[in-house]
């Protein structure tokens, strides 16, 4: 009987998710457990209850952070509830049981781990994470908190200069929220890509454990990328093992690269690329239907709009029209209260020589077309002012001459109303 027990004893601490506590029995006091960490948030989503809450939760992600949303009982409901801004993370959950980690007899070698301790310390951790192209760490958040029994701020000091050339945060869900599994998890390592001395990265994760297995706590998490072959060889080489727990994250820029689908391989010009990003960052389907002329096709949900450059289909024939005869657009423009530059069509025998004389600097330009072919800038002579008339009569015959007026030069494309 004994036997039988240990047997179930370690099937069950070696494959259950780290749910089982939560959910078997009544509620726990601590509800909807969120810990800043400095560098984003860690939500246990194993203390939520309500999946759209979580989402939400998740949604609140600050600029400038990355929020983690760990142990989540039904992700795809979480997901469910906002599609278009949390995702899956396509990261491994790994978990190192400490009573059976044993301390190495190894001593790290020209670098020495210890507590993060003042904020010359924090500077120097925000420095590598910046180097890294990880999230920032906010060193007046660190100060405020690194004497806390919650959060664990190690560092790795280079022995003779005192420089940091490491760092990891340690997270005690026992301290956190009274964690009844007692757990503790490991975050942000990162090392100075310019050191050169082996082992800190295993030396951090080592001390880190053994500061949880002083505590008494019973395991400790960490989260890797599916892909990062090197660190899963290096954490199944101190003892982690593979646990069915997934994470949710926000769609952001630090994030983008793991939601957003691959580019096509076709170049198009600057208009289309813009658009097809922000596509695949929503998670929309394209499909390059002819690269020369810029063709390609948006597909959602059994849905597919066809576009070309920065035009679509639902792009109306009168829009296209004022869009592609400056004169009309001049118009426009001027009707709806701009400010618009003067403006003269060259007709007939006009070379336009007064036009330049009255305004000193003009802008020649045909009177149809676009990405600015046939268009010169800036002309302030009579000879400049002929050779820019011939460039333009080759894309259009009508040519336009307009004031020069200085400032920058912006385009922009709007989607959703919203500037992108």
């Amino acid at each position: 009987m004994a036997q039988r027990e240990r047997l179930r004893h370690r099937l069950e601490r070696t494959n259950a998710p780290t749910l089982r506590n939560w959910h078997n029995g009544a509620p726990h006091a601590h509800h909807n457990a969120v810990v800043e960490c400095g560098w984003g948030r860690l939500i246990f989503g194993q203390t939520f209850t309500d999946a759209k809450r979580l989402a939400d939760t998740l949604r609140q992600e600050q600029p400038g952070r990355r929020d983690i949303a760990l142990y989540l009982r039904d992700p795809h409901v979480a997901i469910a509830r906002a599609p278009q801004e949390v995702f899956l993370d396509p990261s491994h959950t790994f978990r190192l049981w400490l009573d059976r980690y044993r301390p190495t007899r190894r001593r790290p070698k020209g670098f020495l781990v210890r507590m993060l301790n003042s904020r010359e310390d924090a500077e120097a951790v925000d420095g590598i994470y910046r180097a890294r192209h990880m999230v920032p760490l906010d060193p007046d958040f660190v100060m405020e908190n690194h004497y806390s029994r919650v959060l664990t701020y190690l560092v790795a000091e280079e022995e003779g200069t005192g420089a940091i050339i490491g760092v990891v945060t340690g997270v005690d869900h026992r301290e956190a929220f009274d964690d009844p599994e007692n757990g503790s998890s490991l975050w942000a390592l990162a090392v100075d890509p310019q050191a050169s001395q082996p082992g800190i990265g295993e030396a951090l994760s080592r001390q880190l454990a053994e500061h949880y297995q002083a505590r008494g706590r019973a395991y400790m998490d960490l989260s890797v990328m599916h892909d990062n072959t090197q660190a899963i060889a290096l954490y199944e080489k101190l003892g982690f093992q593979r646990v069915p727990v997934f994470a949710l994250k926000h769609k952001n820029s630090y994030n983008e690269p793991l939601f957003i689908a691959d580019a096509p391989e076709a170049e198009l010009n600057p208009y289309a690329t813009i658009i097809i990003r922000e596509a695949r960052r929503r998670g929309i389907g394209v499909e390059v239907l002819d690269a020369e002329a810029a063709y390609f096709a948006l597909s959602f949900g059994g849905r597919s709009i066809l576009c070309r450059e920065s035009l679509s289909e639902l792009t109306s024939a009168v829009a296209m029209s004022r869009c592609d005869d400056k004169a009309v657009t001049r118009r426009v423009l001027a009707k709806a209260g701009l400010r618009v530059p003067d403006q003269l069509k060259l007709t007939g025998e006009d070379n336009g020589h007064a036009f330049l004389e009255k305004h000193g600097r003009v802008v020649v330009k045909p009177a149809r077309g676009e990405q600015g072919a046939g268009i010169s800038v800036d002309i302030r002579s009579v000879e400049a002012l002929d050779e820019a008339v011939e460039r333009a009569r080759a894309v259009c015959d009508t040519v336009l001459l307009e004031e020069f007026v200085a400032g920058d030069d912006l385009r922009i494309i709007v989607i959703g109303n919203e500037t992108v």
